[in-house]
């Protein structure tokens, strides 16, 4: 069953082919910060669909994650490979999915502050 995940205003949406069976919750500086728990796929399995100008990436440290936010409310939305391959790693932000269809998943917590290793 597929799900679809958008930013506040609507100006972002993301379309991904089957429900997660988990959503991981990392803790690194900027994951901290963002509080985003993430619900991972490729460049096959999810596609992002963008009004024009909506969106807009950041990088960070070593320059190989783009990390969107929607321009208009601000809302994270996803981060991809800088790299894209059709089978890099896409991640959307699962607080962009409606409550109801994320609220029976696990969520595994991440260390990627530390260790680099899930903690559960």
């Amino acid at each position: 069953m597929g799900l679809t995940a958008s930013c506040h205003c609507g100006a972002v949406t993301i379309e991904l082919v089957e429900a997660p069976d988990s959503l991981t919750e990392c803790n690194c500086s900027i994951c901290y910060r963002y509080g985003a728990l993430w619900a991972y796929g490729t460049a096959q399995t999810i596609t992002v669909n963008a009004q024009a100008d909506a969106l807009r990436h950041y990088c960070w440290g070593d320059k190989c994650i783009e990390f969107y936010h929607c321009q208009r409310c601000g809302c994270l939305t996803h981060y991809e490979s800088v790299e894209k391959r059709c089978d890099s790693r896409v991640a959307v932000n699962a607080r962009m999915l409606p409550p109801g269809d994320i609220q029976a998943l696990k969520i595994r917590r991440f260390d990627g502050a530390d260790s680099w290793q899930f903690l559960d």
